[in-house]
């Protein structure tokens, strides 16, 4: 009879918990920088004390994991998902609206935000569905199946409204290609994003006109060329117009009845439709002043004119790439950047070698959501994408963000550190 060994730390892929922990520090490190120019770092309520408190958790909940047989979350997954869709209808009631959007639940001085979980959930419950027993996602069904798991917490989120959570949601779809999704299925979505940014720069009209004159002349240029089907040629795409015509209105919708007008408005200003230094603008410009402030070594730990006249609003948050930046410039960000990438690369490494079907889906779910979060909030404060309030992962400050991650992370690495005794 066979029996399972004993997992211990030394099972545990050590690459992958030191550049973790370098990450964490990172942050805290950095958000030590903004408290002691901005407050007082050892009060209960500094940002480095409430981070220090979530990280405390999340080390509570490493224990908890490497103590616990993690074999039964597969079997919780469906739990954990519905649990995750239930305290985001209860938002709707009961909770508390920060920042235009009401997405925390708060509990006196004790925030928690359920799309954080939610990306947890998600990530659980698309490794459980796909790694079922005859899902194929060349089916159309069961690519409806993963879609529709995706797509109801993403519409909550984007109720509330909260659109760079909804954002981030989009790094499933690298999960869903990696498990076998047509390419042919990416195109879609990346024809709705096309579609979302020339209908806000020029407006739903002139691209419907012009769609429906694409289609007009692709609709006679298959009516004198082809010889057979032409009518099954010309209603595809009829189809294609249709559902074109439809992604218009609909970001129309979402532009000028969902988004609020801040939102609106740093869309606008990334594709040149306004220019507003003071207005909406403003965090963009100081961010770009404090990024080149920082030239090749940085202005120096807690120095720098944007740090310490506190120009950038939400520098904690959003913004905290620009205190890294301004403190400790060029090479610093550059050694930050390499870090972080060399630890989803580790997380990509470690899915590829799962044997379980699960397990890999559950690295690649995190590795893919590290990475959207990295990319556009880098992008973000440089001017090349909208400001959508998307921070780094385990670095910006925000205890229900690190916690969740932190929770996943080590799921991930107790499984990996279970394959050899799979099967």
């Amino acid at each position: 009879m066979e029996t399972r060994r004993k997992i211990s730390l030394k099972h545990y892929d050590p690459w992958s918990m030191l550049l973790y922990l370098i990450i964490v520090v990172s942050g805290l490190i950095l958000l030590y920088g903004l408290d002691t120019v901005h407050t007082e770092w050892h009060k209960s309520t500094s940002y480095l004390s409430k981070q220090l408190t979530w990280f405390g958790l999340s080390v509570v909940g490493f224990a908890l994991i490497y103590f616990s047989n993690v074999n039964k979350v597969k079997e919780w997954s469906s739990l954990i998902y519905l649990a995750g869709i239930l305290l985001l209808a209860g938002l709707f009631v009961f909770g508390k609206e920060v920042s235009g959007a009401k997405a925390w639940y708060r509990i006196g001085s004790i925030g928690f935000q359920p799309a954080e979980f939610m990306k947890l959930a998600v990530t659980l419950g698309l490794a459980k569905l796909i790694s079922e027993r005859g899902f194929d996602l060349n089916k159309k069904r069961d690519i409806f199946k993963a879609l529709l798991l995706i797509g109801v917490p993403a519409l909550l989120i984007l109720l509330q409204p909260d659109l760079g959570t909804v954002l981030v949601f989009s790094a499933f779809i690298f999960v869903l290609y990696r498990e076998g999704l047509s390419g042919f299925y990416i195109f879609p979505f990346v024809w709705l994003v096309l579609l979302f940014f020339f209908t806000v720069k020029f407006g739903a009209s002139p691209v419907v006109r012009t769609l429906v004159v694409v289609f007009l002349a692709g609709a006679l240029l298959i009516y004198r060329s082809a010889k057979k089907h032409k009518w099954n040629y010309i209603g595809l795409l009829f189809l294609f117009l249709s559902f074109s015509v439809g992604a218009v209105l609909f970001t129309s919708y979402i532009y000028n009845g969902v988004l609020r007008p801040h939102q609106q408005k740093r869309i606008a200003l990334l594709l040149g439709k306004i220019s507003d230094d003071q207005g909406v603008g403003y965090h963009l410009k100081q961010s770009l002043i404090a990024i080149s402030n920082g030239n090749w070594q940085g202005q120096g730990f807690t120095q720098g004119a944007q740090l310490r006249g506190n120009y950038i609003p939400e520098q904690h948050t959003d913004y905290i790439f620009t205190a890294l930046a301004e403190q400790f410039g060029f090479t610093g960000s550059m050694i930050f950047l390499s870090v972080y990438l060399l630890f989803i690369i580790r997380l990509l490494v470690l899915a590829e070698r799962q044997k379980q079907a699960f397990s890999r889906i559950t690295g690649y779910g995190l590795a893919a959501l590290l990475s959207v979060h990295l990319f556009i909030n880098v992008l973000m404060v440089m001017g090349l994408f909208p400001v959508v309030g998307i921070p780094i992962v385990f670095v910006s400050y925000g205890g229900s963000s690190l916690f969740f991650f932190s929770l996943l992370l080590f799921l991930f690495l107790k499984f990996d550190a279970n394959r050899i005794d799979e099967f």
